[in-house]
């Protein structure tokens, strides 16, 4: 059975929702709005999304930290002598003190809460792979935190219908 070029185009659709969702999570509900996918499609294209999203960040996230971490080591034992060494102040940003405050106030759960909206699904879960990486059921609330934000953020979407001031 052949594909139609509609068929075509509409999994392009699902997969540039699926995608965005991944990536920048509070942009894909209104351009699954705008492919004209009702409520509950969109929040499930867009859960799934955040999902892959999630996994894939989160364990490149632990792999890649653990990589940084023994290349610095590595580099500091051929350059640094040790009695020279000195202790660098941490410069800390506007954005990282925001995530600290979150993680000492409120834990995995407020990351996990404020990822797929303030924050992206990228940041926020190399942060929990950083900071959390031996807790079990960090996914579990990025997975329960997307599906919460996914429905909001869908009922939005879908309410505001932003996709009729658009055109192509």
């Amino acid at each position: 059975m052949m594909m139609g070029e509609f068929d075509i185009i509409y999994f392009l659709e699902i997969l540039e929702v699926t995608l965005i969702s991944a990536v920048k999570f509070v942009l894909a509900p209104f351009e699954a709005e705008r492919y004209h996918f009702n409520f509950w499609k969109a929040t499930f294209i867009t859960s799934i999304g955040g999902w892959i999203g999630v996994f894939f960040f989160y364990y490149a996230g632990v792999k890649f930290l653990a990589w940084w971490q023994h290349g610095v080591a590595l580099l500091k034992s051929f350059f640094i002598k040790k009695s020279i060494q000195s202790k660098k102040k941490k410069i800390f940003t506007r954005s990282s003190r925001f995530i600290i405050r979150i993680k000492m106030r409120f834990g995995i759960i407020g990351i996990a809460f404020i990822t797929p909206s303030l924050i992206s699904i990228p940041i926020g879960s190399i942060v929990a792979a950083n900071f959390y990486k031996k807790k079990k059921g960090v996914l579990l609330y990025f997975i329960i935190s997307v599906f919460i934000w996914s429905l909001v953020i869908n009922g939005i979407a879908q309410l505001l219908k932003l996709s009729q001031y658009v055109t192509i």
